[in-house]
């Protein structure tokens, strides 16, 4: 009797452990999450200087440089605007002015700055960037002439991403 105890204790082990085994789990997940930095870099060029021509009716074009971008955005924006409105002003007489029209790449072409102007949405860069060729563009009158001196103008030049 003792021994039949003995042995069915020791089968009601072996059933209970066999059962315990076939209950682990076989499957799970595992959440991971990684996370993108921010790209978003401008490079601009340098100032310029050149001459103005002044020959009766003479279209003049500045090839300015080249502004470049670099996003990882996938809708980013770039904005430029002048701190004349779109002239180049004489430094020694404010009333003597030259208005021009300014051309960025496939962005914009013939563009007025006489309000701040903001490109479409655009989407990521490739790593090396993308590049855009910024001009301007004024004509000489052909009844007057520009006064003497220098005439400038800055622009801003603004990325954004979103």
């Amino acid at each position: 009797m003792k021994k039949l105890v003995i042995v069915s204790l020791f089968a009601l082990a072996v059933v209970g452990f066999a059962s315990a085994v076939v209950t682990v789990n076989t499957t799970g997940t595992v959440a991971m999450t990684g996370t993108a930095a921010a790209q978003l870099s401008l490079t601009l060029p340098g100032a310029y200087t050149a001459a103005m021509n002044d020959g009766s009716g003479t279209a003049n074009s500045w090839s300015i440089g080249n502004i470049s971008v670099t996003s990882n955005y996938n809708s980013w924006t770039i904005a430029i605007s002048s701190a004349n409105g779109g002239y180049l002003v004489n430094t020694t007489n404010s009333a003597e002015k030259a208005q021009y029209t300014m051309t960025l790449g496939s962005l914009a072409t013939s563009q007025s700055l006489s309000s701040a102007w903001t490109s479409a949405a655009q989407t990521k860069t490739l790593k090396a960037g993308a590049t855009y060729a910024l001009s301007i563009a004024f004509t000489a009158s052909t009844t007057t002439f520009w006064q003497t001196g220098s005439y400038t103008d800055t622009i801003t030049v603004t990325i954004a991403g979103s």
